[in-house]
């Protein structure tokens, strides 16, 4: 199966006084950023007000009910489960030193990676988050909590 991987966009900044979880989602061509809540990505993602898909059997993570669409994204996935080779929903953490996105490779997905507030989440399909997380917290200083 093949699915176009997002194009570069250009950095959106937060809600304003985001006093929970930061999440962004490349769409191809467009960075949504949404202000939400939640202990996972996935319950942050799923608070965010945006349409999202689960699919049937097992995602990249090896995880039930795992994210198969976001927003309507992307279109030509049946959503029947993950096959070896083909592009899923990365949920990208922010590292320090140097602050940057992390795959999370966490064996359960979006619903193992803990969130906190003042934190920021990423999710891309197939491929790289197309901005730098500072571009996408523009408070000064911002470092990543340590959301254990």
């Amino acid at each position: 199966m093949l699915l176009a991987l997002p194009a570069p966009v250009a950095p959106a900044a937060a809600p304003q006084a985001c006093d929970g979880v930061t999440v962004a989602v490349a769409l191809p061509g467009e960075l949504l950023v949404r202000c939400s809540s939640g202990t996972t990505a996935r319950e942050a993602l799923g608070n965010t007000g945006l349409d999202i898909e689960t699919g049937r059997g097992t995602g990249g993570y090896d995880e039930p009910d795992y994210v198969c669409r976001i927003d309507g994204y992307p279109r030509a996935d049946d959503c029947a489960g993950h096959e070896d080779g083909d592009p899923y929903w990365k949920v990208w953490r922010v590292g320090i030193d140097p602050v940057a996105w992390r795959a999370s490779q966490t064996a359960g997905g979006p619903a193992a990676v803990p969130v906190c507030p003042g934190g920021l989440v990423g999710f891309s399909f197939g491929g790289q988050m197309p901005v730098d997380p500072t571009a996408v917290v523009t408070t000064p200083g911002w470092l990543p909590p340590n959301c254990r």
